[in-house]
């Protein structure tokens, strides 16, 4: 909820009279807008290609095996064990 509130908010009235004005706005600033009725946030707008990235994270997360391994490599690194970047680098360059 906390990140919610960094956002930008308007009310659908002013999204009504400013609707092209504020898409264009989410498209070049990169953040997205939360419209709000009465006072209270009902919806969030945002750029299609954030939309796409959010549903392929959760796509992702929702596999138990890769949210699995992605929990084992946190844990290597922070035991020590990855591998620093110079190294990576190096092998793919090489």
């Amino acid at each position: 909820m906390l990140d919610l509130l960094k956002n930008p908010f308007v009310g659908v009235h002013e999204l009504r009279r400013s609707l092209t004005e504020l898409l264009a706005s989410i498209k070049a600033q990169g953040h997205d807008l939360v419209v709000t009725q009465n006072g209270k946030p009902v919806a969030v707008l945002m750029d299609v290609e954030r939309y796409l990235e959010m549903q392929e994270a959760m796509r992702e997360f929702s596999d138990p095996e890769y949210l699995a391994s992605l929990f084992e490599a946190r844990a290597e690194i922070e035991a020590g064990k990855g591998v620093p970047l110079e190294e990576v680098y190096h092998k793919t360059v090489a």
